[in-house]
């Protein structure tokens, strides 16, 4: 498991270490070494742990065990015009809900990636902050957005 994609989920979430133990089911403790031994990287966690996690944040394991891309990777593509200074400033606004920063996460990896990432108000709130998204990939999240809406589990 890759400590880089356990702390992006807990910012996003607004999740402490205590929070994240707490909804997963697991002690303090273990998610403190976590912390401690992932600071080097990739580092082993018991199976029970990693499925308890998957199950609380609700995302898959490839989503822990897979490693993030590199931040300049993703300079290039999420912050060409320097709206936001770095990264983890996008990240943030967006998990707070802020138009523009949603709107170029959407932009960049499409509305069904975004919304896993960020939850459902995504979809919910799409008609506010669409007006950000460049008009061509608009048009293509829009069609995914009214397939979802139109959709009779939603």
């Amino acid at each position: 498991m890759f400590l880089r994609n356990i702390k992006l989920l807990c910012r996003l979430r607004g999740l402490r270490q205590s929070d994240l133990a707490k909804k997963a089911g697991i002690t303090r403790q273990a998610v403190s070494l976590w912390f401690k031994k992932g600071r080097k990287g990739e580092f082993p966690v018991r199976s029970d742990h990693l499925v308890r996690l998957c199950r609380a944040l609700e995302i898959g394991i490839d989503d822990l065990m897979t490693p993030l891309p590199e931040t300049g990777d993703l300079e290039a593509s999420l912050l060409w015009d320097r709206l936001y200074p770095d990264v983890f400033a996008l990240v943030a606004a967006a998990s707070d809900g802020e138009p523009r920063a949603l709107a170029r996460l959407i932009q960049v990896y499409g509305l069904l990636v975004s919304a896993r990432l960020f939850g459902r108000r995504v979809i919910r709130d799409f008609q506010h902050y669409k007006k950000h998204i460049h008009p061509t990939r608009r048009e293509q999240c829009e069609q995914v957005w009214k397939a979802i809406k139109s959709h009779p589990w939603h």
